[in-house]
């Protein structure tokens, strides 16, 4: 029969061995975390470019100062816009960081990200409507800017009907403007329809995509 002393060397040759067992193990994991060091920054980096995969392709500026050629008067234009402080990736922002830069070439394409308008008709949606206004605020400091709306569908039902809807969307967002005080002879109204779609029709989200509206300068 097993004495007291006995059971006592008995747990403490067990736990012993148990202990031993748990320091092998942290042992051979800290050895192969230390062998394995650019598979992990690979994985690492790969989750990362996964992840930029779903961002929308926008200027991304935290800062951009103002051209340093631009007169005073400018200046003080851009700066009044600055503290309005347009949502980052809005038509807003998107314009106000190109004017800031000073670029002088002409053609390049903005777009309207939040803009909504209700259902398959030309009526905007005026919870998504701020990107209008954000427009007509910039038009309106620079009187000499004069843009053209290109307007977009996707393919569902029929293509003439597509290609005056698209109009008619630009044209209410030309009404708003100018009851914004901005003069529609600065706004040219383009309607595409179905053409050039950058999204795949057979599906939902390439539909949404599909139904967009562009602006161009045309002058500044």
């Amino acid at each position: 029969m097993i004495n007291q002393n006995q059971l006592i060397v008995f747990k403490v040759g067990l736990l012993q061995i148990v202990l031993a067992a748990l320091l092998m193990i942290f042992l051979l994991r800290c050895t192969n975390k230390e062998s394995h060091p650019q598979e992990s920054a690979t994985v690492n980096t790969a989750a990362a470019q996964d992840s930029n995969k779903n961002k929308p392709n926008l200027v991304n500026t935290d800062y951009i100062p103002i051209a340093s050629y631009y007169p005073e008067e400018t200046k003080q234009k851009l700066r009044e816009l600055e503290k309005l402080n347009f949502e980052e990736g809005t038509l807003g922002n998107q314009l106000l960081d190109f004017l800031k830069k000073g670029d002088n070439d002409l053609g390049d394409e903005f777009k309207f990200i939040d803009l909504r308008f209700e259902k398959r008709n030309a009526d905007i949606n005026e919870k998504f409507a701020h990107e209008i206004l954000d427009l007509a605020t910039i038009l309106n400091h620079f009187p000499n800017i004069k843009i053209k709306l290109m307007c977009y569908t996707d393919n569902v039902g029929d293509e003439k009907v597509n290609e005056k809807l698209s109009e008619d969307r630009g044209l209410a967002i030309r009404k708003k403007l100018a009851a914004a005080g901005i003069d529609e002879n600065r706004v040219v109204v383009k309607g595409f329809g179905e053409k050039f779609p950058v999204g795949d029709n057979k599906t939902y989200d390439g539909q949404l995509i599909n139904n967009r509206i562009e602006m161009m300068l045309l002058s500044k």
